[in-house]
């Protein structure tokens, strides 16, 4: 369940079949501290954390480590059952010689697919254009993916439903999704 010096396995995230690991890492970078962190070895999730790009070219994987000094933001009891799967990514597009952030989807209106650029797109996800109900977006292992036809990382989110958090008050359950929110503000 844990890997070196207690580190849970799930937040050593394997970059091997990435054609471009280093690009991957770059652009996981730019959202780092913006998403939350879900470990389901030890059922948290993390807030604030450091990524680490280790192992040599071939092996290359990425390590998320949590900020234990913030404790504060640091939620545990989160269940993997509280945990689903989105339509939703996130990817670099070139346009007009300018690369943007896009945030893509499937309508929960009438199901096809939408791209908006990621301002527009974050606020669409909170009003619930793409989910009748509220998502707490967050990223797990296996969310840093790459196009197979190219070098082009993308990002795959991951929610969280606060109110199936049985385990957690009320105030906690705010808590997650208030802060999810505030950490992606810079976006918005």
């Amino acid at each position: 369940m844990s890997g070196r010096a207690n580190q849970p396995r799930d937040l050593v995230w394997s970059l091997e079949n990435f054609q471009s690991p280093d690009n991957a890492m770059k652009f996981f970078e730019v959202f780092k501290n913006s998403f939350i962190i879900y470990s389901m070895a030890v059922e948290k999730l993390y807030c604030e954390y450091s990524t680490h790009l280790t192992g040599p070219i071939g092996r290359r994987r990425m390590v998320v480590l949590p900020d234990f000094a913030q404790y504060d933001s640091i939620f545990s009891h989160i269940s993997d059952a509280a945990v689903t799967e989105t339509s939703i990514h996130i990817y670099p597009s070139l346009s007009a010689g300018k690369t943007q952030l896009i945030l893509s989807g499937k309508s929960s209106t009438d199901n096809k697919l939408e791209k908006l650029p990621l301002k527009q797109g974050l606020r669409a996800l909170k009003m619930g254009y793409f989910d009748k109900r509220k998502i707490v977006p967050i990223l797990m292992l296996g969310d840093l993916r790459e196009f197979p036809e190219k070098k082009l990382p993308y990002l795959k989110l991951h929610a969280i439903d606060c109110a199936s958090l049985e385990k957690l008050s009320e105030f906690e359950q705010k808590d997650i999704a208030k802060g999810a929110w505030a950490k992606l503000s810079q976006f918005t």
